[in-house]
């Protein structure tokens, strides 16, 4: 009787998909700020400011059900009115698919200025596995020549294609790139 291959994670190994690492890393270079730390209500706000004064705003709205007009936004934002406890919901996720539509060419500009960006990855975290069934994984660096296909996903949340885009990332690294194709993190240097 033939055994099935183990999966991902089966012997306690912590991790993420490489495409959807390269996607949150991303988003931290977008949305976290360093040296100011939001509070809910200040995402909140930001978020608001933003759908009110972009082109685009309508149909992110209408793609996350919101049915706020620019009048309502405009009173969300001076502090009029406010929205619904479901409408503060998907505010964030509208300002943040926006957003990464808006950015996604600059961000890719500036990634591939200078013959590309080097990235760090860190490999997955092996502490609740057991000693025999570790492997040697190292953190690798990685210079990606050319974001473009990575920010098009990226600003699309398309993370089949992130995925794909990954192994290609990862083919070069010859027997070692299965190791890498979980991950724990995914630092962007530059």
């Amino acid at each position: 009787m033939q055994e099935e291959p183990m999966g991902f994670g089966e012997l306690g190994a912590k991790g993420l998909e490489g495409g959807r690492a390269l996607a949150a890393s991303l988003d931290r270079r977008t949305f976290d700020d360093v040296a100011w730390v939001r509070s809910d209500e200040e995402h909140l706000q930001q978020a608001v400011k933003y759908l009110a004064a972009k082109t685009g705003a309508a149909a992110a709205l209408q793609a996350h059900d919101i049915t706020a007009d620019p009048a309502a936004l405009t009173a969300w934002r001076k502090g009029h009115r406010t929205p619904s406890p479901e409408e503060k919901q998907r505010l964030i996720p509208a300002f943040r698919d926006l957003r990464r539509r808006n950015i996604a060419p600059y961000l890719t500009r500036v990634l591939n200025a200078d013959s590309g960006t080097r990235i760090e990855i860190h490999p997955v975290d092996q502490e609740v596995v057991e000693t025999r069934h570790r492997r040697y994984l190292r953190v690798r660096l990685k210079n990606i020549y050319r974001w473009n296909a990575i920010g098009q996903a990226w600003a699309q949340q398309d993370f089949l294609l992130l995925e794909e885009l990954w192994r290609d990332v990862i083919s070069d690294m010859d027997s070692d790139y299965r190791k890498y194709e979980y991950v724990r993190h995914i630092g962007i240097c530059g």
